[in-house]
C-alpha cells in the first residue's frame, strides 16, 4: 500500500463527513454496541465459574452449592466491573464515530478496512488468550478462577498498545491530520 493512497483515503473520510448530515447516536446505541462485545468477557467468565463449580464440586445441600456459586460470581464481579469501566472508557468516541460514519464510508475506505480487520484480529486474540488463562486459572483452583478478571483488564491494555502499534505504520503525518478534522468535526460543538 502506498503512502498517497492512505492519504487519499483519509481526504475522502474528512470530504464525505463534511458534506453528510449524519445522525447523532445516542448513549443508548452506543452502550448497545458496546455490551455486544462485553457479552463474550461475561460469558467466557460465567462458563469458568460453572466449571470451577462442578471440577471442585464438594457434597453438601443444594443450599450450599448455591452459596458457592454466588461466592465465585461475588468474587468474580469487582474485577469484571473494573474491566467494564476501562473498556467503556476506551471504547466509546470509537464506537461513536464509527456508528455516525456509516456503512457506506465504511465499505469505500481502504484505511477504515485496515482498522476494522486488525480490530476484529485483536478480539479474537483476547478471547483466546483469556480462555487459555482461564483453563490455567481453572487448573490452579477454584478460588483463582476470580482473577480473570484481572486477566480481561491486563490483556485488554496490552492489546490497545499492540493495536496502536500495529495502525502507526499507517498514520502518515496528512492521515493524522484528515482523522484529527475528522474527529474535531464529529466533537466540535456548535457555536
Amino acid at each position: 500500500m502506498k503512502r498517497s493512497d492512505l492519504e487519499k483515503d483519509a481526504a475522502f473520510i474528512l470530504t464525505s463527513m463534511s458534506e453528510r448530515d449524519y445522525e447523532i447516536p445516542s448513549n443508548k446505541k452506543i452502550l448497545k454496541v458496546i455490551f455486544s462485545w462485553l457479552k463474550y468477557a461475561y460469558g467466557l467468565q460465567v462458563i469458568f465459574v460453572l466449571l470451577a463449580y462442578f471440577i471442585y464440586r464438594e457434597p453438601g445441600g443444594l443450599n450450599y452449592q448455591i452459596q458457592k456459586i454466588a461466592f465465585l460470581i461475588f468474587l468474580s464481579a469487582p474485577l469484571m466491573f473494573v474491566f467494564t469501566l476501562v473498556f467503556i472508557g476506551a471504547t466509546y468516541s470509537n464506537v461513536c464515530i464509527s456508528m455516525i460514519l456509516g456503512d457506506d464510508i465504511k465499505n469505500e475506505s481502504i484505511l477504515l478496512k485496515i482498522f476494522m480487520r486488525k480490530i476484529r484480529f485483536y478480539s479474537r486474540l483476547l478471547l483466546i488468550v483469556n480462555s487459555l488463562i482461564g483453563c490455567i486459572l481453572l487448573w490452579v483452583g477454584e478460588p483463582f478462577i476470580a482473577g480473570l478478571g484481572i486477566s480481561w483488564f491486563v490483556t485488554f491494555l496490552m492489546s490497545i498498545l499492540f493495536l496502536q502499534g500495529s495502525l502507526s505504520r499507517y498514520m502518515t503525518p496528512a492521515v493524522v491530520s484528515s482523522l484529527s478534522k475528522v474527529k474535531d468535526l464529529l466533537s466540535a460543538s456548535p457555536i
